[in-house]
């Protein structure tokens, strides 16, 4: 089942099914008769012919016509799939969903539609959404044919994907709730006016059912409504990730929670400014539509605690056993500064003081009592009251992002905490100026002072002189706040420490390791231990060294796709299937992988040679993806002219060794000796081989157990704890041996920016020449499962075919009459090339084991071996030679000497 989900053509009849049931959903909402008004017992069908030109009719009309049209979409969405392609479902997305917004624009317009229909309306709004998903999945699939793979996809750590799963589920979970939480926006009160019983509520999905909706509420209910629509399909985006992609879907899962998040304060602020402007009109009103941003606020904290896990796991490739958070000292400040800062709400922002004869009395407005007096005060204390609530709402935003990003682990905390810190102290100065504002301002207009003495019931006797003063208090939650401040500079808290995940480390030795020493036990707790100093002159080799568990895994999973018993014929029809059913469709001939394989069987250097875009590259890269082997391209550049820029350099000053991408590969292979490697010098004649290449050229004549190079004079090996630990593929701390497991390929173009390859380097590889472009494929099918052909089993395979042909080379009539017509050109046979022409015959025909190929394969070596050395002669008498190849049914050398000229 879980083979028939990952099929484009199961997923497009998934969605075809959903557009059929939207279709007959549809057709029943037409069909249910409306309610109120004057077409009240009639349906759709029926106000379309009832010739009437007003705005119900025509609505009606276009519904019918829409209903008809959908009829032809969801053929379309049939015909997608056979096509292979996602327009049709492009368009019936969009066609559907316009088609059920203007049934939510009829029932804004009319009220005309039953619940029944409405809540069908809202059914069909969900499917399109699931559908929607499952159309973003297709996408991936069509994709996956059609890109480069990776062999990480099917091969990866099973610990970390099962752990990458259960974070995937419990993110999931989030996400639900998130949407759950912006539905409520649709039931909570936006906000209440008057009290008690008699108190009115406006809720906005009232808007649907009430005939009477004002236009100002269905304006909040058309945006919100779209915000969320907004939303929805962005998490069916997200949701389709989760299928296919749980890393993606976790990270695309931030946006989802970062826009409801937004929602629901958009939200909570615009209930909060409705009951605002209604107060100062004298109509008492409040707000509780801070409940969805209350429970979002819930919502970020889980998933930032998910996304922390994620992260530290993520970026490490060993089991992670402890992790270590950010110091927390800095978060329990910020959590200090905005109880100060709420604090100060119960603080005396004005105080005002009386006496008259031998009378006193006094008034004290705190932050509190300014807020819920603000309506009845004077202008100036509105305006203390506006900054109050957006003092409140900043620190409380403040402190949720300080909080999330703690959880998170992310790595700009520090800078949080710096912005948590200015905006708490910079809030409680403006308050506290403001009181002293109050203070300063007392003889601007005495009239102000005895209003606020007469709206709390106390009455100053006329005729008595009075004096009064104003003071605040507010200034001390301010004093507090800069002492917390000042603490927090002197114990350092905006310099977070970098985030680490102890004993999860791929580095061990040099910088990361003090690093994680210095983050564990602070610099002075280090220099107090004493530990012993870390070097590591090499980390590139050290952090393959510890993927060396990691590659076991990958082993045991290669060997549940291993082959049992197999040949080289089966080898050849495996290849040749897998490319042209692969995402590239590549398309080669039985005899090109059989010419492939028998060059890999004759050499353990193949040139691939030819004009751009003919499959070279691709030949050993789709060749290893299909046997489970490695492939590492290795991109040759023309300023290079010796060794050192395949092997790496050796630093005198650091005393570190910089091994290259080459070095590397061949050190990766020496780790596993099992798997089947290619290294690939793509475009290798952009520099003159000899230059660069030729210690190998020359090693690769040693007999297995001797081809090592020596990398530096010096011996390597790291220090760790005052102990040695020897790299694990070096012999001597310097050597490095090439496995049998490797063999080298090189694509070479022709052209005036290449070097011409010499004959040193002909004749120890062996040579295909890709002269015209491959042919498109056209009958193709669905991607085949890959097959683990593991180096012992290839090696035999050749092994066997070299030993059991019968092919002589040295006495074969054929090769000693081309011999014999090339003496004059000064091209002779020596013993190397005589062996690899029988090894690679002898391959090459054990691939076709039931046809007669020995002459094919007999022209097809000696064209590249021999042959193809006439291109640099002077050939006197071409037709000559051109005759005597035919006489010897040798067409394509003939035809290859007959075209030199015009090459």
């Amino acid at each position: 089942m879980k083979k028939i989900a990952r099929k484009p053509w199961f997923i497009g009849s998934i969605m075809v099914v959903i557009s059929i049931v939207v279709l007959f959903i549809n057709l029943q909402i037409i069909s249910l008769d409306l309610v109120g008004g004057y077409y009240s017992s009639l349906n759709v069908w029926q106000i379309a012919n009832s010739g009437n030109l007003d705005y119900e009719t025509i609505f009606s009309i276009i519904f019918k016509t829409l209903f008809f049209g959908s009829i032809f979409i969801v053929l379309l969405s049939g015909i997608s799939i056979w096509r292979k392609s996602n327009w049709g479902f492009i368009l019936s997305h969009i066609y559907f969903f316009v088609f059920e917004l203007l049934f939510l624009s009829f029932q804004l317009a009319f009220k005309y539609l039953s619940s029944l229909a409405l809540s069908l309306v809202i059914v069909n709004a969900f499917l399109l959404a699931i559908s929607f998903a499952f159309y973003l999945y297709r996408a991936h699939l069509l994709k996956q044919e059609q890109g480069e793979g990776d062999i990480q996809k099917v091969i990866d750590d099973k610990k970390r994907v099962q752990a990458m799963k259960r974070t995937a589920l419990a993110v999931l979970i989030i996400d639900v709730m998130t949407i759950i939480i912006l539905l409520s926006m649709f039931i909570v009160p936006l906000y209440l006016q008057g009290s008690g019983a008699s108190a009115t509520s406006v809720i906005l999905g009232s808007v649907l059912f009430s005939s009477s909706a004002s236009i100002e509420h269905t304006i909040y209910f058309m945006v919100t409504f779209a915000m969320f629509v907004g939303v929805v399909f962005y998490f069916a985006s997200c949701l389709s990730n989760y299928f296919y992609s749980q890393e993606k879907f976790i990270e695309k899962s931030k946006a989802l929670v970062f826009y409801s998040s937004s929602m629901a304060l958009i939200f909570f602020l615009l209930g909060l400014g409705i009951s605002v402007y209604y107060n100062l009109k004298g109509v008492a009103t409040t707000s509780v539509a801070y409940i969805p941003m209350a429970i979002m606020t819930i919502v970020i904290f889980a998933y930032s605690i998910l996304k922390g896990r994620f992260d530290l796991f993520n970026q490490t490739e060993v089991k992670v056993k402890k992790i270590r958070y950010y110091r927390i000292e800095p978060l329990i400040y910020v959590f200090i500064l905005t109880a100060v800062t709420v604090a100060s709400l119960f603080f005396n922002v004005v105080k005002i003081d009386i006496t008259w004869s031998s009378y006193s009395e006094y008034v004290r407005l705190t932050g509190i009592t300014i807020l819920r007096d603000y309506a009845t005060l004077d202008a100036s204390y509105r305006a203390v009251a506006f900054l109050l609530i957006i003092m409140l709402i900043s620190s409380g935003l403040c402190l949720i992002l300080t909080i999330a990003s703690y959880l998170a682990k992310y790595t700009k905390f520090n800078s949080i905490v710096k912005t948590a810190t200015f905006v708490n102290v910079f809030f409680l100065f403006v308050i506290g100026i403001s009181g002293f504002y109050f203070s300063v301002a007392k003889d601007i207009d005495r009239s102000i002072i005895e209003s606020i003495f007469d709206h709390y019931g106390i009455s100053i006797p006329s005729g008595y002189e009075y004096e009064y003063k104003v003071s605040t208090d507010v200034v001390y939650s301010l004093l507090v706040s800069v002492l917390v401040t000042v603490i927090m500079f002197l114990r350092k808290a905006f310099e977070t420490e970098q985030i680490v995940a102890l004993e999860a480390d791929l580095y061990v030795g040099g910088s990361k390791q003090d690093h994680l020493k210095n983050s564990e036990l602070g610099a002075g707790d280090a220099a107090d231990e004493g530990s012993a100093i870390n070097f590591d002159p090499c980390p590139a080799f050290t952090d393959l060294d510890s993927k060396v568990d990691k590659y076991k895994e990958e082993m045991a999973l290669r060997n549940e796709f291993k082959v049992k018993e197999t040949s080289l014929n089966e080898l050849v029809n495996f290849v040749v299937d897998y490319a042209r059913n692969s995402r590239l469709h590549l398309s080669y001939t039985p005899e090109n992988i059989a010419t492939f394989i028998a060059g890999l069987g004759a050499a353990k250097l193949s040139i691939l040679q030819g004009m751009s875009g003919t499959g070279k590259t691709s030949l050993p890269k789709i060749f290893s993806e299909a046997i489970f082997g490695n492939c590492e391209i290795i991109e040759v550049e023309s300023s290079w002219k010796d060794k050192n820029e395949l092997l790496g350099y050796y630093n005198e000053f650091s005393m570190k060794y910089t091994p290259k991408k080459f070095t590397q590969s061949l050190y990766k292979a020496a780790l596993n000796k099992d798997i089947f490697t290619f290294i690939v010098l793509d475009e290798m004649n952009l520099s003159r081989i000899e230059y660069y290449f030729s210690d190998f050229l020359s090693l690769m004549e040693n007999e297995e157990d001797r081809r090592e190079i020596k990398l530096i004079n010096i011996n390597l090996a790291r220090d760790v704890d005052g102990q040695r630990v020897d790299y694990l593929a070096l012999n001597n701390g310097n050597t490095l041996k090439v496995p049998p497991n490797i063999w080298f390929i090189g694509t070479a173009n022709r052209d005036e920016s290449t070097f011409v390859i010499s004959d040193k380097v002909y004749d120890r590889a062996h040579t295909m020449n890709f002269t015209k472009r491959a042919a498109k494929v056209r009958n193709y099918q669905d991607p085949i499962s890959r097959r683990f052909y593991d180096y012992e089993t290839i090696n035999n395979l050749l092994s066997a075919a070299k030993q059991k042909g019968h092919f002589d080379a040295e006495n074969n009539e054929i090769i000693r009459s081309v011999e014999a017509l090339l003496s004059p050109f000064n091209i002779s046979f020596g013993n190397r090339i005589l062996k690899q022409i029988e090894d690679f015959v002898n391959v090459y025909t054990a691939c076709f084991p039931n046809e007669k190929v020995e002459d094919e394969a007999v022209e097809a070596i000696l064209l590249s071996k021999v042959v193809a050395k006439l291109e640099v002669k002077a050939i006197d008498d071409k037709e000559k030679l051109v005759e005597d190849f035919q006489k010897l049914h040798l067409e394509r050398c003939a035809d290859f000497i007959r075209h030199l000229d015009g090459e």
